[in-house]
């Protein structure tokens, strides 16, 4: 060794302990870094797995041309103005068991296929219908929707929709109206009570310049009046100031929202997460004041709850006097409550009278609170010159199954409840007679009844074997495959079994290259003599479902057993395939 290195390494005793030293530094920061990056990418791995489950789930068909990202969020937002209402572009899916119906928010915060432009189209009569979730259309709440079987009510079920249908079939309402088309918008908001539905037509609807509003309330406002406070307010106690501050709350159940709230926007894991327990979390509505005192009310308490009452009436009158300031027609019904209704209860009904609760609201019997509440209104609309809807006792004779909670209905009973109030605007707003078939007829349960569930299915003559499914009532992955038979046209018919009275259809085809360009349908009381009920010469289809659908409404009821449909044209030789044939009166 010279002399040189023996002086390097003389002087240098920790040189190679340091090098090494640093060298480990390195090492750790590396393998810091590598775990990390390990730990990242895992994350990122379940993230992309969880984008995947959500976009290829039942969830991801409405979003097909839609942004997926919205459906992180949650399904409503707070509207300072008058509390809260539907996230635009939000879309949900319903009876995944029955079909897969969709549901769609448009961009207006409004539960609408299509938009809503602020300037309404010169050849449009523009309706509103507000109220609270059965306008909205929603099925059973919790626990009675386990019992319910998840009943769901899909949007061509929903009452504003429904009443859309029966206006337009109307030729002597297209008259009054000036040839115009009925457009009915569905503002209906779960939860909402009389001063949203106020409120937001001040801040929102007023600016899309309405015709006519409709409006269907009182069961929510159960909740609201029953809290014996002594300087209880309309407007601080109900929905919409509720939904604000629980969303601006920092207490333990505010940071709880605001966590999973957040972690639901910002990944889809914990959307998918969410998605499989339901809509997932949200923003909380809660009712304040009373929950901890079961003990029967006392005077003074009635009284608290009386003077409530006489708040709501008063808003009530308020919303109309606005409308009435505006110009705007109004029709303002009160809606049935399950308790209120003395109806015979069905198997189905007993279960969830069972479960449901609404027995008693805090202190008070929620349907004496509820009497009160309709007949002051009633009372408040005779001083205020408001001629109000009473529409609680309507399902009193009915047999078949209408609450699947306690207060939201099946689909036959929002028809009549849609048709009672399509009689009215008729009367009042059109000063139209009604015709024979406009009035709700006795008994009220044959216009629950799918004729076609209980048809036979017929082609060439003779009773199909297959494809029963069809008459199901709602589309399924199964169909009805009829192929042509020789020169003839192919064709399809229905066998009710007698004559029956029909004014309603719904069609669903296995898909888009089975829908014919144009088509017919035929009725006859004998299979001999064929009357034609209408005929399509360009088919538009609807997106309620999955699959391409189509429904009819007639002005009137039309006596027949046999219903046959005819593809028309270049379609006459194709076979007929459909995942759906319903019939109504």
């Amino acid at each position: 060794m010279s002399g040189t290195d023996l002086s390097a390494a003389t002087t240098n005793p920790n040189a190679q302990p340091k090098r090494r030293g640093f060298l480990r530094f390195v090492l750790a920061c590396a393998y810091t870094v590598f775990l990390v990056a390990m730990v990242i990418g895992a994350l990122a791995a379940v993230e992309y797995w969880a984008y995947l489950q959500v976009k290829n789930g039942p969830i991801g068909a409405p979003y097909k041309d839609r942004d997926l990202d919205v459906a992180r969020q949650s399904s409503q937002k707070v509207a300072p103005q008058f509390g809260y209402e539907p996230t635009p572009g939000f879309a949900a899916t319903r009876n995944i068991r029955l079909g897969n119906s969709y549901e769609y928010i448009n961009g207006q915060s409004f539960k609408d296929f299509d938009e809503v432009p602020l300037e309404k189209p010169e050849d449009e009569y523009r309706v509103f219908v507000t109220g609270g979730s059965v306008v909205y259309g929603r099925g059973p709440v919790p626990p009675a929707d386990a019992v319910a079987e998840y009943y769901e009510v899909t949007y061509r079920w929903t009452i504003p929709h429904i009443i859309e249908q029966l206006l337009n079939a109307d030729p002597r309402v297209r008259e009054k109206i000036g040839g115009k088309h009925v457009r009915v918008i569905n503002a209906g908001v779960a939860g909402h009570v009389i001063q949203n539905n106020l409120m937001r037509y001040l801040a929102k609807l007023r600016l899309f310049k309405p015709d006519l509003v409709v409006s269907l309330d009182g069961a929510n406002e159960v909740h609201t009046v029953a809290r014996p406070l002594k300087d209880w307010n309309y407007f601080t106690e109900g929905p919409y100031y509720e939904v604000v501050t629980e969303t601006m709350d920092l207490g333990r159940k505010g940071l709880l929202n605001y966590i999973t709230l957040w972690l639901k926007r910002n990944s889809y894991f914990f959307t998918w997460l969410a998605l499989r327990k339901g809509e997932g979390p949200g923003i909380l509505i809660e009712n304040r004041g009373f929950a901890a005192h079961p003990q029967d009310p006392t005077p003074e308490m009635i009284a608290y709850r009386d003077r409530n009452i006489r708040q709501v009436a008063d808003v009530a009158a308020i919303y109309h006097k606005v409308l009435e300031t505006d110009r705007v027609p109004h029709v303002f019904a009160l809606q049935p409550m399950f308790r209120n209704c003395k109806k015979k209860r069905t198997p189905m009904e007993q279960k969830i009278e069972q479960v449901t609760g609404m027995d008693k609201i805090g202190f008070y019997d929620a349907a004496e609170t509820y009497d009160v509440l309709v007949e002051r209104i009633k009372d408040r609309g005779k001083e205020a010159g408001i001629d109000v809807v009473d529409l609680t006792t309507i399902f009193d004779p009915v047999k078949e199954w209408v609450f699947t909670d306690w207060c939201h209905m099946t689909n036959g009973a929002n028809y009549v409840i849609a048709k009672a109030l399509v009689n009215e605007v008729k009367t009042r707003i059109f000063d139209l007679p009604l015709l024979p078939d406009d009035p709700l007829k006795p008994p009220l349960d044959a216009y629950f009844t799918d004729y076609a569930q209980s048809a036979r299915v017929m082609a060439d003559n003779r009773v199909l074997d297959g494809g029963m499914q069809v008459l199901k009532g709602y589309p399924g992955q199964e169909m009805l495959e009829v192929a042509s038979a020789g020169k003839n046209p192919v064709t399809a018919e229905l066998d009710l079994g007698k004559v029956l009275p029909v004014s309603r259809m719904r069609i669903v085809w296995a898909d888009s290259r089975s829908v014919p360009k144009s088509w017919k349908i035929e009725l006859s009381a004998d299979a001999s003599t064929w009357k034609e009920w209408f005929t399509i010469a360009e088919t538009r289809t609807d997106r309620f479902d999955q699959w391409p659908g189509f429904e009819y409404y007639a002005a009137q009821e039309t006596p027949a057993r046999y219903v046959r449909y005819t593809p028309l044209g270049s379609d006459t030789s194709k076979p007929i395939r459909l995942r759906q044939w319903s019939l109504f009166k």
